[in-house]
């Protein structure tokens, strides 16, 4: 009976329960393609904002997480959102700039909820609960390559077979997976210095060379440099320095062994995948390096008890001045390195287009390789774009439609996004909008700085990880498209809150006076009104497009089972829904063509170009229905159109 009690008063942890709940949210959002798509932002942007009424109502939200950082934190997230929705009505596709605001307010919602859920003392379950989750991510990515046909591949070598070799599953983007378990690292290494638990700490050790193995897998120099800046952060802050450099060299050790055993097996990392001898060596690494990560936790728990053992003997303590030199030493190695690698040749080679990569050996090459892989020019694109509209910006949503019309001759590489946070601000939204997220960026690191430095010992391990994660975060969104990457940009928004918040202070002495006054109460009945008002008016926005692209599907379907009545009302609801959108006149037109209707699809058409000018696949549509109007010079004219909108496409080629 003891021992059942003792099971269900842990089962009952208010800080389990925590760490669960935010467990399983990142990991459904993460498994189902990182919550990419416009409809998996907005269920999700949909769910969080009635989680905010809801709470409110049941009165389960505290404003004691409400601190004078999170306003400052809030308030920017807030005026990035409405800095994007401004850009509706300067955007050349207003439908697109809607669909940025919705992502803005979605990351805004996830910003609101946790400082409003996070109670003090409680960042340490939040913290355990995102490291769960990533890992879990992280072994489930090497479990789809080590025994392929274990989970569904998502279509991406259908579509991509070029980079299927790339281990991208379940985020569906190489990069961003590789990213996204990199940001465990600080998690796990506050785990493995913080625990008391001896399996705790082999647990967060384990995973380290798992996650090392994803990175290599995915061949992602950003999730290097995203591991790289996580670590290096937490081992600054912490005051537990020479227990996190252990285990992070045990880390490395077992790291270095997994990527030996996975260089060995070039089918399984470099295909062709698939094969019985991809199989083979699939089973054989995943034997090998699961014995890797087991023999790594191992060394690191024992090397931990044997330090223990000596420094409470004395006889081994690290010198004051050993820490400041090992630090030294490193500097000069890495600038040595920088030195050595002849930095004006690498920046040169940076500069230019993606160079052709052997596919034998693609995994090792890509990594060591130090061609940007078209970053300069989407970088530079967007620059161009801030010059040509210096003060407001292009518009929300524009960046797609600008590299389309002003792609180099010497890359031919479709492109949605800039592969940067802050210069595609600053091409969309002008000087006020880069402004805007760089300091959102700068004020969340230096927030985390100042109270992580300022924090007691167990407190100042939870800020420094969040920190580092948060770092880290921001670095990658400077080098990668991972602002839309829902699932990556949800985590460092959660850390940013909990830096933000009072998640990670001290409890509050409790108040011998309560402000009960009459003003007070009016005050917080005036300011609870009228922010019901703003979450409504935010999940509406977000219902309106979830809404119009259901119905888009709905007549598409329609159309593929020939009820074409169907299919016009279907889109017609569309329309209603979203009359700012160029995508429901679109599948008018469509429908309206294959039943022959082609003056009334011709209006349709015409009616999307208004409202989006800047998509070449309007044009070229047009351009169809003018030739079977008979219209050669009207055809003529929207095929020159569509393109001078995208001139490097090899469909206009010749």
């Amino acid at each position: 009976m003891p021992l059942v009690n003792r099971i269900r008063s842990v089962a009952l942890t208010p800080g389990l329960l925590i760490s669960l709940v935010v467990a399983a949210t990142t990991f459904v959002v993460a498994y189902g393609n990182g919550g990419y798509s416009l409809y998996s932002r907005n269920i999700l942007a949909i769910a969080i904002w009635w989680a905010v009424i809801v709470g409110a109502a049941l009165r389960t939200w505290s404003l004691e997480g409400v601190s004078r950082a999170s306003l400052v934190l809030g308030g920017i997230l807030a005026a990035i959102c409405a800095w994007t929705f401004a850009s509706i009505f300067w955007a050349p596709s207003a439908e697109n700039a809607f669909n940025a605001f919705n992502r803005e307010s979605l990351f805004l919602g996830i910003f609101v909820l946790v400082v409003l859920a996070a109670r003090r003392s409680s960042a340490s379950y939040w913290c355990n609960g995102l490291a769960a989750a990533i890992s879990a991510i992280a072994v489930i990515a090497l479990i789809s390559r080590f025994f392929p046909g274990t989970f569904s591949d998502q279509g991406l070598a259908l579509y991509l077979p070029s980079v299927a070799k790339r281990l991208s599953f379940p985020l569906g983007y190489w990069n961003g997976l590789a990213i996204f378990v990199a940001l465990a690292l600080p998690l796990l290494l506050r785990l493995a210095i913080s625990s008391s638990n001896a399996v705790v700490k082999g647990l967060a050790v384990v995973l380290i060379p798992a996650i090392a193995s994803v990175v290599f897998l995915a061949s992602s120099r950003g999730g290097i440099l995203t591991a790289f800046i996580g670590c290096v952060v937490f081992l600054a802050l912490t005051e537990r320095r020479w227990a996190v450099t252990g285990a992070l060299f045990w880390g490395a050790a077992g790291s270095a062994a997994a990527i030996a055993v996975l260089s060995s097996r070039n089918e399984l990392v470099n295909g062709p995948l698939g094969t019985g001898v991809a199989e083979h060596q699939g089973r054989t690494a995943a034997l090998l390096v699961a014995l890797i990560c087991l023999l790594t936790a191992a060394a690191y728990v024992l090397s931990r008890e044997a330090a223990s053992r000596l420094a409470g003997k004395e006889i081994f303590r690290p010198r004051p001045w050993l820490g400041p030199a090992v630090v030294a030493l490193a500097l000069a190695i890495f600038v040595g390195g920088i030195v050595a690698s002849h930095p004006i040749r690498q920046f040169n080679t940076f500069k230019r287009p993606p160079p052709n990569i052997s596919t034998s050996n693609y995994a090792a090459q890509h990594i060591l390789n130090s061609s940007s892989n078209g970053r300069w020019q989407f970088w530079t694109a967007s620059i161009n774009q801030w010059e040509g509209h210096p003060v407001l910006g292009n518009g929300a949503g524009s960046y797609e439609a600008w590299w389309a019309k002003h792609m180099p001759a010497d890359i031919r590489l479709p492109a949605k996004n800039a592969h940067s946070l802050y210069l595609e601000s600053l091409g969309e939204l002008g000087i006020s909008g880069f402004g805007l997220t760089l300091a959102l960026a700068l004020a969340g690191i230096g927030i985390g700085v100042r109270r992580t430095l300022r924090s007691s010992a167990k407190r100042r391990r939870d800020l420094a990880a969040l920190t580092g994660l948060f770092a880290a975060f921001a670095v990658a969104a400077g080098i990668d498209w991972m602002w839309q990457l829902t699932v990556v940009a949800g985590v460092g928004i959660v850390a940013l809150a909990l830096l933000g918040g009072a998640a990670a202070t001290a409890p509050r002495p409790p108040r011998l006076v309560e402000k009960n006054e009459p003003r007070y109460r009016q005050r917080g009945f005036g300011f609870g009104v009228a922010a019901l008002i703003g979450v409504w008016l935010l999940i509406c926005a977000q219902g309106v497009p979830l809404l119009a692209q259901l119905r888009i599907k709905d007549s598409q379907a329609y159309v593929s089972s020939g009820k074409t009545a169907d299919a016009i009302q279907a889109a017609m609801d569309a329309r209603n829904l979203q009359p700012w959108a160029a995508s429901p006149y679109l599948q008018l037109a469509l429908v309206s063509e294959q039943e022959g209707l082609i003056d009334q699809a011709h209006i349709w058409i015409n009616s999307a170009i208004k409202r989006d000018s800047t998509d070449w696949h309007l044009w070229l549509v047009s351009s169809r229905l003018d030739i079977k109007l008979g219209d050669f010079r009207g055809a003529e004219k929207s095929l020159k159109m569509a393109k001078s909108l995208n001139p490097r496409s090899f469909i206009f080629a010749g």
